[in-house]
């Protein structure tokens, strides 16, 4: 190992020392790990594992994440210490997962500088996720999308191995399990991953090598993919995914919704939207190559592969992102193609660097580990983790439900999981809707019950989500007691005795 690679790596460790360092400190980071959506995978645990629930009482995401967000979440759970330490035990192992995953794509793309390329890339993708928001974020919050990214690099570089006469076998029955568990833990690995690699390989066909598609690629790829599809209904009990549905209809909207996420992350970052539109172009240049016999590249095929499935995988994503009519556009859609194309256009650098690619990947390892430890050098003796996972207004709820029996309430959706995830009580919180109807969206149906203790009131929040107060005392009577903890009421009732009025 040259001295410049083992400077890389030295940095990349040192960027992995301070992310650990920096969760547990608590950067504002830890405000992505802490609403509803983020805690889906820290109550699921809690209720499947300690409370005696099971998965088929679960209404799961639309995405359920099976693979890999389950796989890792386990050993956190396990070796967590309760939500805190769970979530950023979590982020920790997901960020060396996508290491390890970088590090299998560059050893079949770089065979000499797969470990200098690797190592140049973690910090980078770590200081993007600690400071350029959505997308990037997303590194550290279970459950929204990152695994799929995860997955297609796993995928890519399976892919590109398939040229191994010995291991063609092990290798094809990994690619099929790979793509069935990732489409059926989440549909966008079809669109971002299965579609646009399998076109990347038909475009490259010509020639041999790991990038000609082999013999039944379609087949390959395809059919565990549809099996995914099809299967999902028999897998998950109580199915909550997205009706697949592309038009015209809200092509305005979603245009004018896309063009505000890209504003929002290009719009102070110019040298990242120039380092993605370079790799967008050489991954054009790589299609039009595999197009036209008269077009030549000295670029290895398997950079144009990477280039060419990045490219498209943008493609594919947009085109889903515009023309569909039923899901809103957002940034964490882009997590698969943007990281894809940011990736392989570090690779095709790295490549056309040659014997100077040590250094510059030293340099840009010790630039962003540079960073990090900065970062975590600001962060010294602060210690306010409590202030994201248990802050002021949770221990104000925790104290007024003290002195009361009652642990089992009902809030609106943005509160439930919160509340009953961070609290200090082992509390069950039912989450309602404004029209006190039970909101069966990443739950359990154990949580619902005949009646209840108390009722959390978000004051403040907008009508769709604000429980009626008025409206339960009328049917119930006046509580017991009620607690104001800043823009939240909590309204304590005899135990059981809160009961949900029936619709009119």
């Amino acid at each position: 190992m040259s001295r410049t690679t083992l400077l890389a790596v030295a940095g990349a460790m040192a960027a992995l020392c301070a992310l650990a360092f920096i969760l547990y400190a608590g950067h504002p980071v830890q405000a992505h790990l802490v609403h509803s959506d983020a805690l889906y995978l820290p109550v699921l645990f809690e209720d499947v594992l300690r409370r005696g629930g099971g998965l088929g009482d679960w209404f799961l995401t639309p995405a359920p994440y099976f693979f890999p967000d389950f796989l890792l979440y386990l050993p956190a759970w396990l070796g967590g210490g309760g939500v805190t330490g769970q979530t950023t035990l979590f982020a920790l192992l997901q960020t060396v997962t996508m290491t390890g995953a970088l590090f299998l794509v560059a050893r079949k793309a770089l065979p000499d500088a797969s470990l200098a390329a690797t190592a140049a890339l973690v910090p980078l993708l770590i200081w993007l996720g600690l400071h350029a928001d959505d997308p990037f974020v997303r590194l550290f919050s279970s459950a929204h999308h990152y695994g799929a990214f995860i997955a297609a690099l796993l995928l890519t570089a399976l892919w590109l191995g398939l040229d191994d006469s010995r291991r063609r076998r092990p290798a094809q029955a990994a690619v099929a399990s790979l793509v069935y568990l990732a489409t059926l833990s989440d549909a966008l690995f079809l669109v971002q991953a299965v579609m646009p690699l399998l076109a990347a390989a038909l475009l490259c066909r010509r020639g041999a090598g790991p990038v000609s598609a082999p013999r039944g690629a379609a087949l390959l790829l395809l059919a565990p993919a549809l099996l995914a599809m099809v299967s999902y209904r028999f897998v998950v009990a109580h199915p909550t995914r997205y009706p697949a549905r592309l038009g015209l209809g809200k092509l305005s909207a979603n245009l004018a919704e896309s063009g505000n996420i890209f504003a929002t992350l290009f719009g102070q970052r110019p040298l990242l939207a120039a380092a993605l539109l370079l790799a967008l172009l050489a991954g054009l240049a790589c299609i039009a190559a595999c197009l036209r016999r008269d077009i030549r590249l000295t670029l290895p095929r398997q950079l144009q592969l990477l280039l060419a499935f990045a490219t498209l995988s943008c493609a594919a994503t947009m085109a889903v992102m515009l023309l569909s009519t039923t899901v809103q556009p957002v940034p964490r859609y882009l997590i698969t193609s943007v990281s894809a194309l940011l990736v392989s256009g570090w690779l095709a650098l790295a490549w056309w660097l040659g014997q100077r690619l040590g250094l510059a990947a030293a340099g840009l390892a010790l630039v962003f580990s540079s960073l990090l430890m900065l970062d975590a050098w600001q962060l010294r003796g602060q210690h306010t983790t409590p202030s994201y996972f248990y802050p002021d207004q949770l221990a104000c709820i925790d104290q007024a439900l003290e002195a009361s029996e009652g642990r089992h309430g009902i809030a609106q959706y943005w509160d439930a999981k919160r509340v009953q995830g961070l609290s200090r009580h082992q509390l069950t919180v039912a989450q309602y809707t404004a029209e006190l109807a039970p909101m069966e969206w990443i739950t359990s149906q154990r949580f619902f019950a005949a009646g209840y203790d108390f009722a959390i009131i978000a004051n403040q929040e907008a009508p769709p989500f604000r429980l009626p107060r008025e409206q339960l005392i009328a049917f119930n009577g006046e509580p017991l007691r009620t607690v104001d903890c800043g823009d939240r009421s909590v309204l304590l009732y005899p135990r059981g005795r809160l009961r949900i009025p029936p619709p009119p």
